[in-house]
This record gives structure tokens, sequence and C-alpha cells, in this order.
């Protein structure tokens, strides 16, 4: 053959373009490739969305539970109180349950819980009484005289419970006998709908006590 024919030859061969298990090989190449990135993708996303949520869940249950610690170690403030003609006041008011109760101070000092007065207290107006309650995933506050009704403090609830305990740390259902309060709360994402969102499904559980200032409640000397 001359060497003309062999470079006929040869150029025809460089021009014919990729065989069919050439282009399976690479499909399958490039297909592993994509699969990996996809994977990578859908872990980062997935990483993000349950860290976002962790980081919401745990605002939201701060900010709850700081609140109401606050409010009930402080509630049975009575300056300068008077003897007054009424029921013996309690920090916390009768009638309370799981998820409800009634923080009482008697701001005016006249011995007795006014729930239509409005006092200012360090320049900001209170009422005597402040209820908390848990409905439709919110917590909600309300002040007497102050909120004509309740008002949210914070959404995503998925669960609230106050257990309460007399001096001897033994749980009790009269309101006069309650020395300590047991705050159990735990929230959720409020933006994102866990069905939808299964992989950023997170919860996020907190538990505080606090002290109050019933009469008899007071610590012992030498305790």
């Amino acid at each position: 053959m001359s060497a003309a024919a062999r470079r006929r030859g040869q150029g025809s061969t460089a021009q014919r373009g990729f065989t069919l298990p050439e282009l399976l090989v690479a499909m399958a190449s490039v297909g592993l490739v994509l699969t990996g990135l996809v994977s990578f993708l859908v872990a980062g996303q997935r990483s993000f969305l349950v860290g976002a949520n962790q980081v919401e869940s745990q605002q939201n249950v701060r900010i709850a539970i700081a609140r109401m610690i606050d409010e009930i170690r402080f509630s049975g403030n009575a300056p300068g109180a008077a003897a007054g003609n009424c029921a013996p006041r309690s920090a916390i008011g009768p009638g309370q349950t799981v998820t409800s109760l009634t923080l009482q101070n008697d701001w005016n000092g006249n011995g007795c819980i006014d729930p239509g007065t409005v006092v200012m207290v360090n320049g900001v107006q209170r009422g005597e009484q402040v209820s908390y309650s848990f409905a439709d995933g919110q917590l909600l506050r309300q002040e007497s005289a102050v909120n004509n009704a309740a008002q949210p403090v914070v959404g995503g609830i998925e669960t609230l419970a106050f257990t309460y305990l007399d001096a001897q740390g033994d749980e009790t259902g009269t309101a006069a006998s309650i020395c300590s309060v047991v705050v159990t709360i735990a929230t959720h994402p409020e933006g994102r709908q866990p069905a939808t969102y299964q992989q950023g499904k997170v919860f996020v559980k907190m538990t505080d006590t606090a002290r109050i200032r019933n009469p008899g409640c007071e610590p012992k000397s030498g305790a």
C-alpha cells in the first residue's frame, strides 16, 4: 500500500466519531457523576433544613421559658400591702390547670387582687393578674385591665405543661400551697410543616422550675 493510501485510511479513522459502546460508557460515567452531585446537594439541603429548624425551635422555647419563668418567680408582689378585707392572696390564682395558670400581684398594696385595676409600676401599666395559656400551637398571655384579649407570645408550641409543687416538693392542686412551678415546653418550627419537610422535622424540649412567693414557701433558716 502506498503512503498516500495509508494517509487516507488514517484520516477516515480519525473522523469516524464514537462507537455505540464508547457513547454508552461515557453516558454511564456522566450519570454516576451527576448522581453523586445530586446526592451531595440533597444531603446539604437536608443538613441546612435541620439546622435552621433546630435554631428556630430553640429560639421559640427559650423565649417562652424565659418570659414565663421570670413572671412566675416575681409573682406575689405586694408592695406595702395592707391587711385588706379580701381572701388571702396567693401568687397563683385558683383554677390553675396543666396548660394554664394565673399569676397575681397586689400592685396597689390594698391587700386584695383587683382584676379591673391598672397600676403604674416603673412607668409601665400593670394589671394585678397575668394569665398564661396554650391554644392552637401558641403560648398566650393576657394581663388583666391591660389586654382586652389573650396575646400570642410565641408560636410553634407542640406541648406545654405546668406542674405545681408544695414546700415538700410534692404535687399539689391547692393554689395557696404552691411553692414551685415546673414548666415543660416543647416547640417545633413555625414556618415548615413536618408533613412536607419530614427530613427537617425537629422538636426541642426544655424544662425549668421557678419558686414563687406564697406564704409558707420561704426558705427555712439553716436549710
